[in-house]
């Protein structure tokens, strides 16, 4: 059931991945507890990763070098799957969301290849737009509600479409008492997403989100917190009713600045 869950999210990612150039690195030796495989490409690697005790599927990345990839692996989506008691549609999700993760990563490095090389310091460029989209496989129905903001507004509100749109969603599913796992998923992308994005995803996550959410929402989160995320949300504590100060090197993050001071005025 375990290899055949496996070989499954491999051979339908490895399809991804191959129609963008990648191709499978041969196995290593096999680990114990530990199911693996990874994807080359010319400037990024992708392994994908079954942890049999933890009941564990993980998509992640590193660079490349002339020898292959570094294996500074970094996280990029966690599921928890357990093939005797999970459907298809669960193992299903976790493929969307990792061939959805591929294609949209692999597109941003394209387009960041055809610009100026960022300065050194600038390593967190995930925006908004992707993190909403992550969030698609727990709340399937974001996916049209991003849709009808485009279409209403020509862009996506990121504020607004978090604090009127995914926030409700995040404080039901975490105090309706129901899915678990769907609620240790959504911990778990905050905290990767915490860490990956730039600084308006980072002021969406513990601003508007964090600060948003009753007590008991965050406490059925706050376990499964990255030790970045659980640091980060204590220091956001304590910007609650307080204006937040723009980064004056940077014109969007002036922008979400204002819009936050808005928002907690009212």
């Amino acid at each position: 059931m375990e290899q055949n869950a496996f070989d499954y999210v491999t051979q339908k990612v490895g399809e991804v991945l191959q129609e963008r150039g990648f191709s499978q690195v041969k196995n290593t030796a096999a680990e114990k507890d530990k199911q693996s495989v990874v994807f080359a490409g010319d400037d990024l690697a992708y392994g994908i990763v079954y942890q049999v005790d933890k009941k564990r599927f993980e998509l992640k990345k590193c660079g490349m070098t002339d020898e292959g990839p570094d294996k500074k692996w970094k996280s990029v989506s966690v599921w928890l799957f357990d093939p005797e008691t999970d459907s298809k549609d669960q193992l299903q999700d976790i493929v969307n969301d990792f061939t959805d993760s591929v294609a949209g990563q692999i597109q941003k490095a394209v387009g960041q290849a055809q610009k100026k090389k960022r300065r050194k310091d600038d390593d967190n460029n995930v925006d908004t737009i992707f993190f909403f989209n992550r969030f698609v496989g727990i709340f399937p129905e974001l996916k049209d509600e991003l849709n009808d903001e485009r279409s209403l507004y020509g862009q996506v509100r990121s504020v607004t479409f978090a604090r009127e749109k995914l926030l409700p969603k995040i404080e039901e599913l975490c105090t309706s008492g129901g899915n678990t796992s769907a609620v240790n998923r959504c911990a778990t992308l905050l905290s990767e997403m915490y860490v990956s994005g730039d600084l308006d995803v980072r002021s969406i996550i513990t601003i508007v989100l964090l600060n948003g959410l009753s007590e008991r929402a965050v406490e059925a989160l706050k376990p499964n917190f990255s030790q970045e995320l659980a640091k980060a949300h204590k220091s956001a504590l304590k910007m609650k009713g307080k204006k937040v100060k723009p980064e004056k090197k940077k014109k969007r993050s002036q922008i979400m600045a204002a819009t936050l001071n808005e928002m907690d005025r009212r």
